[in-house]
């Protein structure tokens, strides 16, 4: 009741009324007077809790936001400000702002009464605002002039006003934006706040330094604190910690400027040109390796000390800067009594008098002994990066891009192929170089490395005049002004031609690897060493065993396919071999996810694959295998049987046919002695008859004894040992020279022979054998010649310059009974070439001959084991 009844007298007021709820500051009540002057409804000022103060003029607001702020902290605040009308212009009100507080002394709202000025008023007031607005911007911008920060506080520390100074003195500063605990910590803020209290006591300003920590590090300040009003203070905080430096380093200066001249290695001198005096420093003396209790030498007692070479230069430079009246600087050296060169720059600044007379030298004398010995060094590294650049085929490349001017060494014309005398424009060259394909990408690499987004680092390909392409690797780097714009690049390029092609062969490896994997025709499975679990398998594998995919075949243990499973003891004993080994072997039953049985050969071997060691395992399908041994078996065992049949064969021949053979000769002989007797044994047909009934019946008992022989070489066993091929081709040529029946005018030429594995007497028949055909088919040449040698891999070669022989018939050489000369131009049975044959089969060796007619013949023996 009493709430409104005071609103209704409020609304009878010609001066406007509004309150603001705290701590919302959201607008509660507008009088009438309120409503006609912002020509709204009271719903649509309190609904729209900003509409109050956006209708005050822009200038103004930061004043009424002030004034709130004021009135929370003191209670009580006065303002003057101006309401933007519809019409364009402004209503200037005064309004007194108050807290009201409830029952228990809380502050609940803000009470505002503003009044309307008159005419005369408004325009005073309004001439004074801009007098004090010019006054305030004024005094402003003398305050962000100034390198100090200024505060305007409360004694209990509240900041009313905090003016920054401009940059780059405002890094320096921390602002304050309520209250200075907001830098101070409590130990400091307490110092403050009594140092406030006392100012503000006495009336008199309190000047003092301090240090606090700003951004992490010590900073030293000089505050100034005075009285401003009643209860406000002015602070202000000047930044002195360049200050504070400079003082420590002036107090620390003459101690570094005789700690700099020991260290650095720097002396002092005077001469005087007029008296002859010369006075050092302690350092010259340490320079000049010279005690300085023996005193100071003489300027002509310097050459005591220069190196021999040296002194002349010296003494010349520094007479002609005394002539001239110029300063002087040279290098020279010193030489100690110890023996030691020290290498010294020496620097002198001539003093004249009033006439222009020199009276005087000041000067130093620095040793340098340690540059020197690294600009020796630096020479050399700079040799050897010079050796180093060129062994490894780099080039070096400068780019100054402000005169757009490109520089090549020899070395990067090499690697472009182009001719630095009839190509002047490097750029050019470099462009017209670079694959089309690859020239946008390079160029484009250069410009992200000028604008700072990447480094530059490209591989691109190049067209060599010939058609070929390179593949260069650049890196450069972007030298850059102060405003990092950039001025010059600086690179090299190297051929990396060799590493792009070994890098696509090993990407051509691994498409291989996998390819072989996947296609192989055995089962693959990889399996973890550890757990011995599957981790992958091949395609095959899943066909081999039946499986719908490879889920099915991974993460199983793989002798779990078998028929039988491998016990804990096999399977120890199976990882002992493959460590100790690194194989292992054998053939398995399996039985498929289907149920059939199958014979497989297990294999398994470790193999490094990503740093991790792992199990290969192959499974082979050997069941055709194990079918085809089963009747290998069988027919072996026929064979057997078979060789014992021939065993019976062969004895019969030489019993049973040689038994007749004898006869017919006996019966030969004794008709020969009946026709001597009736005086007939002159008929040249019986002669004939007789003749031909003899030589046929050794022909057959030669034809039977190479069958036999032939039979015997096929059965006989192996003596397997190393043999040297030199000494049975020696005794070969001594058994067969022994016989009368061979040309004893051959010449032999015998070349480097192996030493093979094999069987020493069968091996000596091939030979005896092979020398004697060449002997005998080589006989009619007028110099019979016969070469035994071998080719690099070991494959034996034994050449004559006999008949020869076509080609075409070659299949036929080694056939038994296969002849391709005439019995009456060549005698032989033809067996010979066949027993060869079988005795280099039977060493698993191959041998094969090459000829042509009249142009001798060369058969060539490769054996399947060397030593």
């Amino acid at each position: 009741m009493r709430e409104n009844l005071l609103a209704e007298i409020v609304d009878g007021f010609d001066d406007i009324v509004w309150a603001l709820s705290l701590p919302s500051l959201t607008p509660i009540f507008f009088n009438d007077a309120a409503l006609r002057l912002y020509q709204c409804s009271h719903l649509d000022l309190i609904e729209n809790s900003q509409r109050w103060l956006l209708a005050i003029a822009p200038e103004d607001q930061a004043l009424m936001q002030q004034a709130i702020a004021t009135v929370q902290l003191s209670g009580s605040a006065k303002i003057n400000y101006r309401i933007s009308l519809s019409n364009g212009n402004f209503r200037w009100l005064s309004a007194r702002l108050k807290i009201s507080n409830n029952d228990l002394g809380e502050p609940i709202r803000i009470d505002a009464i503003a009044s309307k000025l008159n005419a005369e008023l408004e325009q005073r007031i309004e001439e004074r605002t801009r007098d004090l607005a010019r006054s305030e911007a004024r005094n402003r911008a003398i305050l962000q002039t100034m390198p100090d920060l200024l505060l305007l506080l409360k004694p209990d520390g509240t900041c009313l006003e905090c003016f920054m100074p401009a940059s780059p003195e405002r890094e320096k500063y921390l602002p304050i934006h309520t209250h200075i605990s907001e830098v101070l910590s409590s130990e400091d803020l307490q110092i403050q706040l009594n140092l406030y209290q006392q100012v503000i006591t006495t009336g008199e300003a309190h000047i003092y330094e301090h240090p606090i920590v700003k951004f992490g590090k010590i900073t030293y300040e000089e505050v100034r604190i005075a009285p401003y009003f009643e209860d406000e203070l002015l602070v202000i905080v000047r930044d002195i910690t360049n200050r504070k430096l400079v003082e420590e380093q002036l107090i620390k200066s003459d101690t570094h400027l005789k700690t700099a001249q020991r260290i650095g290695k720097i002396g002092s001198w005077e001469f005087d040109l007029t008296t002859g005096n010369v006075v050092w420093s302690e350092e010259v003396f340490r320079i000049f390796g010279r005690d300085p209790q023996i005193g100071t030498p003489t300027y002509p007692e310097l050459r005591e000390y220069l190196h021999p070479e040296d002194w002349q230069r010296f003494d010349e430079t520094v007479q002609e800067a005394i002539a001239n009246g110029k300063s002087y600087e040279i290098e020279h050296r010193i030489c100690w009594q110890n023996g030691i060169i020290i290498y010294v720059y020496a620097r002198g600044e001539i003093v004249c008098d009033q006439a222009g007379n020199p009276t005087q030298i000041f000067g130093i004398v620095m040793d340098i002994s340690g540059r020197k010995k690294i600009e020796h060094e630096l020479e050399t590294l700079t040799d050897r990066l010079t050796v180093a650049l060129k062994a490894a085929s780099i080039g070096i490349w400068e780019w100054d891009i402000i005169n757009n001017s490109l520089f090549w060494d020899d070395r990067t014309y090499e690697l472009y192929g182009v001719n630095p005398e009839t190509n002047k424009d490097a750029y050019q060259a470099w462009a017209s170089r670079i694959h089309p394909s690859d020239r946008a990408f390079a160029e484009n690499e250069v410009h992200l490395a000028l604008i700072g987004e990447k480094e530059y680092e490209p591989e691109f390909r190049i067209m060599l005049p010939d058609g070929n392409i390179r593949y260069l690797k650049a890196h450069a780097l972007v030298q850059r002004h102060e405003n990092n714009e950039p001025r010059r690049l600086i690179g090299i390029n190297f051929d990396i031609t060799d590493r792009k092609l070994a890098e696509a062969e090993l990407n051509r490896s691994r498409e291989l690897r996998e390819a072989i994997f996947n296609e192989s025709t055995d089962a693959l499975f990889l399996v973890d060493t550890q757990t011995l679990l599957t981790i992958d398998c091949n395609k095959y594998a899943v066909q081999l065993f039946e499986a719908a995919d490879k889920s099915q075949l991974i993460g199983i243990e793989g002798h779990t396919l078998q028929r039988s499973l491998f016990t804990d003891q096999e399977l120890e004993k199976i990882n002992l071999e493959l460590k100790t080994n690194g194989f292992w072997s054998l053939e398995v039953e399996y039985i498929t996810l289907l149920g059939r049985v199958f014979w497989g050969n297990l294999a398994a071997k470790p193999i490094r694959l990503l740093d991790k060691t792992i199990n290969l395992v192959r499974v082979t399908d050997i069941s055709d295998r194990k079918r085809n041994e089963a009747k290998i078996l069988h027919t072996a065992h026929q064979l057997e049987l078979t060789n014992r049949e021939l065993e019976s064969f062969s004895y019969s021949v030489s019993h049973d046919l040689r038994a007749p053979l004898r006869h017919m000769n006996g019966f030969v002989n004794a008709l020969q002695q009946q026709l001597k007797k009736h005086e007939a044994a002159d008929d040249p047909k019986v002669i004939h008859y007789l003749d031909v009934v003899h030589n046929s019946s050794q022909k057959m008992g030669h034809l039977i004894d190479g069958l036999l022989t032939l039979s015997r070489y096929g059965r006989r066993p192996l003596e397997v040992k190393p043999v040297s091929i030199r000494q049975l081709v020696d005794s070969a040529i001594e058994i067969i020279c022994a016989d009368s029946s061979y040309s004893t005018r051959v010449e032999f030429a015998i070349g480097d022979l192996p030493d093979v594995m094999g069987d020493p007497t069968l091996i000596q028949q091939v030979f005896c054998n092979l020398i004697g055909n060449a002997m005998k088919f080589s006989r009619h040449q007028p110099q019979p010649r016969i070469e035994i040698d071998s080719l690099p891999d070991q494959t034996i070669r034994v050449k004559d310059n006999g008949v020869g022989f076509q080609m075409e018939y070659a299949d036929k050489l080694f056939g038994a009974f296969q002849r391709l000369h005439t019995e009456k131009e060549f005698e032989g049975t033809g067996i010979g070439l066949a027993i060869v044959q079988r005795i280099i089969q039977r060493h698993n060796g191959r041998i094969w001959a090459e000829s042509q007619p009249n142009n001798g013949a060369t058969f060539f023996i490769s054996f399947a084991t060397k030593t």
